[in-house]
């Protein structure tokens, strides 16, 4: 019989399937459950995102933020706005946090930013202690 799980979703949401597969491996090995999707699934209509949310109801999303930031930040913002995403922790991954930041000012509005270099290890504990407190621990610069 399978150890039991923790039932409290984490949403991952990333542009590359390799990050997404990596990372689901380790926070379920943890005992996690996670639900996954491509940015470009969500971003192109492919994976009707209400039904998602509606199905899985994620308490934590770890969402990467591509290049050009300006668009992405656009859509990730309206994504923030929506009903069943509004009282979620986002944990943000990006490939530059300053030229983030320097773009479109994310520090203010995310919770939790990593940079490159970061790896899985770096999330997955943002991940638990978010999962632990609602808060996520505050990324080094």
């Amino acid at each position: 019989m399978p150890g039991p799980t923790t039932g409290t979703p984490v949403a991952i949401f990333n542009s590359h399937a390799e990050f997404i597969h990596e990372l689901r491996d380790v926070l379920e090995r943890e005992g996690l459950t996670t639900v996954t999707a491509l940015l470009a699934e969500i971003q192109d209509g492919t994976l009707d995102l209400v039904a998602f949310l509606e199905a899985h109801n994620p308490q934590v999303i770890v969402y990467d933020l591509p290049r050009p930031f300006e668009r992405h930040w656009n859509f990730l913002r309206l994504l923030k706005q929506t009903h069943g995403l509004r009282k979620k922790v986002w944990i943000l991954t990006t490939t530059d946090k300053k030229a983030l930041d320097a773009a479109v000012g994310a520090s203010g509005v995310i919770e939790i930013i990593f940079g490159e270099p970061y790896g899985v290890r770096e999330v997955v504990e943002a991940v638990h202690h978010a999962l632990s407190d609602g808060r996520p621990i505050k990324s080094e610069e």
